[in-house]
């Protein structure tokens, strides 16, 4: 029987989807990760938290430009190297076009920590230390990682390195044998059987596995998503029961399952039941809280919930751009068209293209918006350019939208 580790991961809040993603690949095996966005409790003190990566068996560092330009990320850094075996906690995850195997890339973080620390130095070097005891505390951490950065970018480039594509394309496999897991080569199968996105390929996978294997919940997942996407619903349903009635955890199944059923327009409420147990018992469950909300505002005309999930889920992650778009969404349809709430629409669409330039439905809301509601035809035709770029195959949306544009100035020039 593998023993349950305990297991930290450590990573920037500007790769949150990867941290979930790995969290929701290795709860397929029992793995409970310890994060900030469900463990941090409120009011709890964040450097304490970080503390803790020292009390598990693990610690997995999902390494970017961005972790390793996050003092609280580099904090935990430093926490894990006073073990004297960090080299067997550490199981590092490389973040793809993260760069740190040559002598330049490793010193251009050196040179970062250094710019850092004089730019604190000069900053309260002018105030009395009596007064800033808090910002000279700041200032020795600083100093501390710029005394240990190359160091350990030393050690982790020498290291066999796995890239997040790489690890999932091998099915965690080499952070599983580190945990000591064993016999779990089925499992292992079955986790890259599900991110197939061939439906014939992953349904002939999936026979043969389960032709050599006792069906687990996942399996039964599995199988429901492909029936879905072949339109067989009884079959979906049957088999999302099924992986639910093995496994009351399954969340992933819980979400899955209430998908379909508010695109069929069928069984509100046993949705809701679904996606209300979801995020009660996994909190940064985003795509189900964005599931839920969309839920509650089409289907139950419950818009203040759907307002809160967003806002909690950009309380956690201030990184997801979906929520700060369907936060616009909510405020365009539920709140006065006054100058106050256009801002407050104007701000949310624009932090949701700052985060993520390619979205393509945020382009088309705020476009329509703007346009149709605040007559900034110019600034619509600019996102309107913007989904084209984004998808050449939407030429005939993009040529009518603009269009519109026209039919709207002209409307508005015959009413005076």
């Amino acid at each position: 029987m593998n023993k349950k580790k305990i297991v930290f991961i450590s990573y920037s809040w500007h790769d949150m989807k990867i941290a979930n993603e790995i969290e929701q690949d290795l709860s397929k095996f029992q793995i409970d990760l310890v994060r900030d966005v469900r463990d941090l409790e409120y009011k709890s003190k964040i450097s304490d938290f970080m503390g803790k990566i020292r009390e598990t068996d693990f610690a997995i560092l999902l390494i970017s430009r961005n972790y390793l330009s996050s003092k609280n990320c580099m904090k935990e850094v430093l926490h894990i190297l006073k073990d004297t075996d960090f080299n067997s906690k550490i199981l590092p995850v490389i973040v793809d076009g993260t760069k740190i195997y040559s002598i330049e890339d490793r010193l251009e973080y050196t040179k970062y920590w250094i710019k850092e620390k004089d730019s604190i130095s000069t900053l309260i070097s002018s105030i009395p230390a009596t007064a800033i005891i808090n910002e000279i505390s700041e200032l020795k951490v600083v100093e501390e990682i710029v005394s240990k950065v190359n160091d350990f970018l030393s050690y982790i480039s020498d290291l066999k390195n796995l890239t997040f594509k790489e690890l999932k394309d091998d099915g965690y496999k080499p952070i599983l044998n580190c945990l000591g897991f064993v016999n779990i080569t089925h499992l292992v199968e079955l986790l890259k059987i599900s991110n197939i996105d061939d439906i014939e390929t992953k349904e002939i996978l999936l026979d043969e596995w389960l032709e050599n294997n006792n069906p687990v919940s996942d399996a039964y997942s599995i199988r429901a998503s492909i029936a879905s996407k072949r339109g067989n619903i009884r079959k979906a349903e049957f088999n999302y029961e099924k992986a639910i009635e093995l496994n009351c955890d399954n969340y992933y199944a819980m979400n899955n399952y209430a998908f379909m059923l508010f695109q069929l327009d069928k069984n509100k409420e046993l949705a809701r039941s679904l996606l209300d147990n979801a995020v009660k018992n996994l909190p940064n469950f985003t795509i189900a809280r964005l599931n839920l909300g969309c839920l509650l505002s089409n289907k139950f005309n419950d818009h203040i919930g759907a307002k809160n999930q967003y806002e909690k889920i950009i309380s956690y992650n201030p990184t997801e751009e979906r929520a700060y778009n369907n936060l616009a969404n909510y405020y365009k349809q539920c709140r006065n068209n006054n100058e106050e709430n256009q801002k407050i629409i104007c701000e949310l669409y624009e932090k949701a293209l700052s985060i993520n330039p390619d979205y393509l439905e945020a382009h088309l809301a705020y476009g329509s918006y703007l346009s149709e509601i605040i007559n900034k035809h110019d600034i619509a035709l600019k996102h309107y350019d913007e989904i084209l770029r984004i998808d050449p195959e939407s030429k005939k949306l993009v040529d009518w939208l603009k269009n519109r544009i026209k039919e709207v100035i002209k409307q508005r020039k015959s009413h005076g």
